[in-house]
């Protein structure tokens, strides 16, 4: 029988330059992404998906805004979490950009670093500042959506746990982490010309930081002494009064008494000299 013919080796098929380029420009992105933890890629992702149906009005941000009389009335239970993921539907803003990219990396830092052992705490974290940011809310009724309180949260807790860390301020110049929270107050007020939702924020991520960070830390007695011990051992009202009274009679009485000496003195004097005359006679 007649051997059959090798069939040809396949060439390896390259892909054009156009799927390089675009591999180049998408694959870091989304290794990226894949690298990330999951908390902040579900946050991320959550926020972009609310962000484009809304801009593209398949959902109406009424519907996801938060409102206590939606949820107490109408059993709207969702209100509750949905405003933490919205922050806007400007998606080609420049700011719009400038906040997911704190968020992300913030978020990141926090679930890599600090709760990396402890991932409780960064629920707790996130559950306790939700609850903050909506008793905080009742300072300004008219905040229908927590998204940027929350990203500053996260921003104040991240600049606290790396304090002497340099970052980079939007390119433009370098400074320690401390100033981050600052930087994206007035990022905010130079978009929307409201610092209030900031405010909040920072106020939240303070006392949440302080309640779990600070006082924990910090050296007190075990049991309060009695009021007694700090007010300290003072008389009646009654009995100072009259202290003062017989402490001013005494006063007055001083001069009387040391004048009456005076005169008790002078009034010696002439009998003594008359005492030493009559003994000098009898000697005589």
């Amino acid at each position: 029988p007649v051997p059959e013919a090798p069939a040809p080796a396949e060439r390896t098929r390259r892909p054009s330059a156009l799927l390089r380029g675009l591999e180049r420009v998408v694959g870091p992105p989304i290794q990226k992404f894949r690298e990330a933890p999951p908390v902040t890629r579900s946050w991320v992702c959550a926020s972009l998906a609310l962000s484009v149906l809304t801009s593209q009005r398949v959902i109406d941000a009424r519907s996801i805004c938060f409102s206590e009389y939606e949820v107490l009335r109408r059993g709207e239970w969702w209100r509750l979490i949905t405003n933490f993921f919205y922050m806007g539907d400007q998606i080609f803003s420049i700011f719009y950009a400038l906040q997911i990219y704190h968020l992300w990396e913030c978020l990141k830092m926090l679930e890599l670093v600090k709760y990396h052992w402890e991932p409780s705490g960064l629920m707790k974290m996130i559950v306790g500042s939700a609850v903050l940011l909506l008793f905080l809310k009742q300072l300004s009724p008219s905040m229908i959506f927590l998204g940027s309180p929350m990203v500053l949260v996260f921003v104040y807790i991240y600049s606290r746990a790396f304090e002497q860390q340099v970052v980079s301020m939007m390119g433009f110049f370098q400074a320690k982490c401390s100033w981050l929270p600052f930087t994206q107050m007035a990022q905010d007020y130079l978009q929307t010309g409201d610092m209030m939702p900031n405010v909040l924020g920072l106020l939240a991520g303070h006392i949440y930081y302080y309640c779990s960070e600070v006082a924990p830390r910090m050296l007190l007695p075990k049991q309060l002494p009695p009021l007694s011990e700090l007010l300290g051992p003072d008389p009646p009202a009654s009995e100072s009064v009259s202290q003062g009274l017989a402490g001013e009679g005494e006063e007055e009485e001083e001069p009387e008494t040391l004048s009456a000496e005076l005169e008790g003195a002078d009034d010696a004097a002439p009998g003594d000299g008359a005492d030493d005359d009559a003994d000098d006679e009898g000697e005589t």
